[in-house]
């Protein structure tokens, strides 16, 4: 399977303000609909909480500037089988 990623700009739009620490610290992409297309969900300029607080119960990625470091995180809801 194949995932593409340029489908949506706005993940890396999202993606390079994570990088560069412009305006937002964190982003989250999933399948959405698709098995092989990711989308946006949100981004935010708030912390882990706020991050934590928009994870859906599916598989997401997520991408968050803390303490200092760019940091990559996987997500598999408990509700995935």
């Amino acid at each position: 399977m194949v995932c593409d990623l340029k489908s949506d700009p706005r993940i890396a739009e999202a993606y390079n303000r994570v990088l560069g620490c412009d305006g937002i610290d964190w982003m989250i992409i999933g399948y959405g609909t698709s098995r092989d297309q990711l989308t946006l969900y949100t981004s935010g300029d708030g912390n882990v909480a706020e991050m934590a607080s928009n994870v859906p119960e599916e598989v997401v990625f997520g991408f968050i500037a803390f303490e200092g470091a760019k940091v990559l995180v996987i997500h598999v809801s408990e509700k995935i089988r």
